[in-house]
């Protein structure tokens, strides 16, 4: 009686290419307008401000979305990386005080975990490279206000059309 030596169910492709896919799939999970966001900066090498001029968002709003895209990539519950990406979007972003800045470095040598997980926040960053280009391939994030998904319009049309038939407008 002969064995399998390896089980029906094996994978060839390297564990990158799994960890690759679980990061796609994490963006694609996001809002449209996050992931927006986040090619526009990571593909198209746009800073805060021009993106938040391009689609006429505040500066705040941005880093809240860049925040939520780098944070797809960390694990679960670690509230260290966690604060280590919030400090990494900070850092970028074009109303970062000096005082802030200070506070940061505060923040880095108050422990060797913190500059730990800040280093494993920018190896995240790079990771998530491959993983938007997939998402960005077409260039869809570059259309401005019509690259939000039509799933919401199409929410919209529908609630729209049952308050017709529901006043008797529609029949």
């Amino acid at each position: 009686m002969t064995r399998l030596l390896l089980p029906l169910e094996h994978d060839p492709r390297p564990a990158e290419l799994h960890a690759e896919d679980a990061l796609l799939h994490a963006l694609k999970r996001l809002p449209r307008r996050v992931q927006q966001v986040f090619l526009l900066n990571r593909l198209d090498q746009q800073g805060f401000a021009a993106i938040a001029e391009r689609l006429d968002l505040p500066l705040i709003s941005i880093e809240r979305h860049m925040n939520q895209a780098l944070q797809t990539a960390r694990a679960p519950g670690d509230a260290l990386a966690s604060i280590a990406g919030q400090w990494y979007v900070r850092l970028q972003s074009p109303q970062v005080t000096a005082s802030e800045r200070i506070d940061f470095r505060r923040w880095l040598d108050a422990d060797p975990e913190h500059l730990r997980a800040f280093h494993e926040t920018e190896l995240r960053w790079r990771s998530l490279l491959a993983p938007a280009r997939q998402l960005g391939h077409d260039g869809w994030y570059r259309q401005g206000r019509a690259a939000l998904s039509l799933g919401g319009c199409s929410i919209a049309v529908g609630l729209g059309v049952a308050a017709l038939v529901a006043l008797g407008l529609l029949t």
